[in-house]
């Protein structure tokens, strides 16, 4: 399957004074960037292919990763990034967060 078409906002995404608010039930998130064999760096998903889409979400900085069906492309106007727009149903993973570990010296 080929990366999601360019669209306007998605049901999920309300335009508010000139600013995008998520609804719950969606995660927006920017593609994440990958490297090829020459070092050239290009969004993840950008070829054709029916692998899960790597996100990075646009609020939280959280990585996660999406089934690409049903996927919507705009652009996100803080960023002037284009960013995916997908229903939480459609998430297959997430980047587990790290909680600050202790400080040195102290021992539970």
């Amino acid at each position: 399957m080929a990366a999601p078409e360019i669209h306007s906002t998605p049901k999920g995404i309300v335009v508010s004074s000139g600013e995008y608010r998520v609804m719950p039930g969606w995660r927006v998130g920017h593609l994440q960037e990958e490297s090829t064999r020459s070092g050239l760096l290009v969004p993840a998903g950008s070829e054709k292919s029916s692998d899960a889409l790597a996100l990075v979400d646009v609020d939280s900085g959280q990585r996660f990763w999406a089934v690409p069906n049903g996927a919507w492309r705009f652009l996100w106007p803080d960023t002037n990034r284009i960013v995916v727009a997908v229903r939480e149903s459609q998430i297959i993973a997430e980047e587990a967060l790290v909680e600050d570990p202790p400080d040195e010296g102290n021992y539970l």
